[in-house]
């Protein structure tokens, strides 16, 4: 919708991405689509008011945005709730810039590609790591069982391709064919798989899944070509995974929780039961509005059990603090924003899987159907996550949320985007 002779901006979510492993960083270049976001919500108010995608958008982020400002009535960290709900307002402004801005086909196929080099230089980074001891840039793992490659310590390699997985598989087949979008495929998943993280692992299933029921049949006609990459680098690429140290050590703490018992699964998930168990005590007393956004760790000490090992109950009690997060996006929901968080949360995944996805899949339109779907894993409910309202995470999901809604619209029009809010005439 905003013209200039120079689309530089259109470079700026690209430029987001690469800045991820790097800490704070990222916030410039969502300061800077914040910026431009706002000026183009002044100055173009009329027509940006009149953009189907836009008022798609704000109804997205209402939905998410209005319990997290129902919490902070009674936060328990009223502070902390406030600062994070009204910094979520940076991520509306970024998504209006990408909305108004990013508005051609070809302007969204740059960007999908650009991520597509990104994640696959971060894949080929990892499997240096974890054939060599270090990566390209001499950063060693920190731990025995993850591969972390360029994000070192953080050891989110897995988690960190797993957003833009499907796009640059979907923006790759669409540019060069699907002989690209296979065997890049095969790498970016092999090296989710040796990143030893779990969570990564039930997202490239279900995007699996996803792309079995969007495609079915079709997923299987390969061209002689296609087939011999399948037949040829598949097997060499499976038995080099499996041969790592770090896999086969991951996949043995994973074994643990196989015998069923409370203990080996607590284990095998890390110690999550206490934390989920702790979650779900403050959803069930504060049931409608939840402890705040952002407040989990100050009120978990009071109902988290005198064992729990997330909390050390030696301290003062105005100084124990819990973990920062559920880890699983239903219980985060239920615990920080309540039932008003919930509700919103289920409208999404009704808009995501029953109205969005059919939407693309029937237009073949390969970019928002990329976007889509991983919108789809993030928000599954059956598996660990981020926590949705950190700023880290944050910026992803809204950024992703932003490019499919104006890449949806840019592909199947504005007009089957109004229909989305009319289930009668779909």
């Amino acid at each position: 919708m905003i013209k200039t002779q120079n689309n530089w901006y259109i470079w700026l979510p690209v430029l987001a991405l690469v800045a991820m492993p790097f800490g704070r960083s990222v916030e410039i270049f969502v300061l800077i689509m914040s910026l431009l976001g706002l000026n183009d919500l002044i100055r173009n108010q009329n027509q940006i008011r009149q953009n189907e995608a836009f008022k798609l958008f704000s109804v997205v982020f209402l939905l998410f945005w209005i319990p997290g400002l129902i919490s902070i009535i009674d936060a328990v960290n009223i502070e902390r709730s406030t600062k994070s709900v009204g910094g979520m307002l940076r991520f509306y402004l970024a998504g209006v810039f990408i909305i108004s801005r990013i508005d051609t086909i070809q302007m969204h196929q740059k960007i999908g590609l650009s991520f597509a080099v990104i994640i696959i230089f971060w894949a080929i980074d990892g499997w240096l790591q974890a054939s060599m001891g270090t990566d390209i840039f001499g950063l060693e793992s920190p731990s025995p069982f993850r591969i972390s490659g360029i994000f070192d310590e953080n050891a989110r390699l897995g988690l960190m391709i797993m957003p833009f997985f499907s796009v640059a598989i979907f923006s790759l087949k669409k540019q060069y064919g699907a002989s690209w979008a296979i065997a890049t495929g095969i790498l970016l998943a092999s090296t989710i798989l040796l990143s030893g993280d779990r969570a990564a692992w039930v997202s490239i299933a279900v995007t699996l899944l996803l792309f079995t029921i969007l495609f079915g049949k079709r997923l299987f006609s390969l061209t002689s070509i296609q087939s011999a990459i399948l037949l040829i680098i598949l097997p060499i690429v499976v038995i080099s995974v499996l041969s790592t140290p770090q896999f086969q050590q991951r996949v043995a703490s994973v074994k643990i929780g196989f015998d069923g018992s409370y203990d080996s699964i607590n284990k095998a998930s890390s110690s999550r039961l206490p934390l989920w168990e702790t979650a779900y005590r403050m959803f069930i007393d504060n049931p409608v509005n939840g402890v705040g956004v952002r407040s989990f760790r100050y009120a978990y000490p009071e109902y988290a059990s005198s064992d729990d090992p997330f909390v050390d109950f030696s301290l003062p009690k105005q100084k124990q603090k819990g973990q920062t997060h559920a880890h699983q996006v239903v219980l985060e929901f239920a615990s920080d924003t309540g039932l008003f968080g919930l509700i919103g949360y289920a409208i999404v995944l009704w808009i995501i899987y029953i109205k969005w996805l059919p939407l693309a899949a029937r237009s073949e339109a390969m970019i928002p159907l990329g976007y889509l779907v991983s919108l789809a894993v993030i928000f599954f409910p059956i598996n660990t996550h981020q926590s949705f309202f950190s700023s880290h995470w944050g910026q992803i999901v809204w950024m992703i949320i932003a490019l499919a809604i104006s890449s949806l619209s840019v592909e199947c029009g504005s007009q089957k985007l109004a229909l989305i809010k009319r289930t009668a005439d779909d």
